[in-house]
């Protein structure tokens, strides 16, 4: 073996920049996920998250960015592992479970986070497809509903 066999490739994914809805983002990623699967061995899902000083504070504040669910991080893992098992997939949220990082509901934030967590360490798609939270259907309609009231966040209950 020589060195150059031994280097592997790690992609970077951003998952919901500004300016795209949840939905977009996160067929852009599954997407980005398959096409990188080719070249890298391991891919790193990063969600955005709100900087202070930056773009994406300016829109948070005006109510015009939403940092990305979750359960968006999860089904971009799921869906990802599904149609690439042999690849590396991982997350590690910064702010995971805060209004400035990605989040769902208060009830399942830190369990959603650990298993993103669990997920990247172990591999096993289970862990994402056993997880579960009511806020799962909220999350459904904002894919579904977000480009249709693009430039207003959606208040569902």
């Amino acid at each position: 073996m020589n060195a150059w066999n031994s280097i592997t490739v790690r992609a970077y994914l951003l998952l919901k920049p500004p300016f795209l809805s949840e939905g977009d983002a996160l067929r852009d990623v599954i997407e980005s996920i398959s096409r990188a699967a080719h070249y890298a061995g391991t891919i790193s899902i990063n969600p955005c998250n709100v900087q202070r000083g930056t773009l994406v504070e300016e829109l948070y504040h005006g109510r015009g960015y939403r940092p990305p669910w979750l359960w968006s991080i999860i089904e971009a893992l799921r869906s990802g592992k599904e149609n690439n098992p042999d690849t590396t997939i991982i997350s590690d949220p910064v702010a995971a479970g805060t209004e400035r990082g990605p989040y769902n509901c208060p009830e399942c934030n830190k369990r959603a986070a650990r298993v993103i967590e669990e997920f990247s360490v172990t591999q096993q798609r289970e862990l994402l497809e056993r997880f579960h939270c009511d806020c799962k259907h909220l999350w459904e309609k904002v894919v579904a509903l977000e480009n249709y009231t693009y430039g207003a966040q959606l208040k569902i209950r």
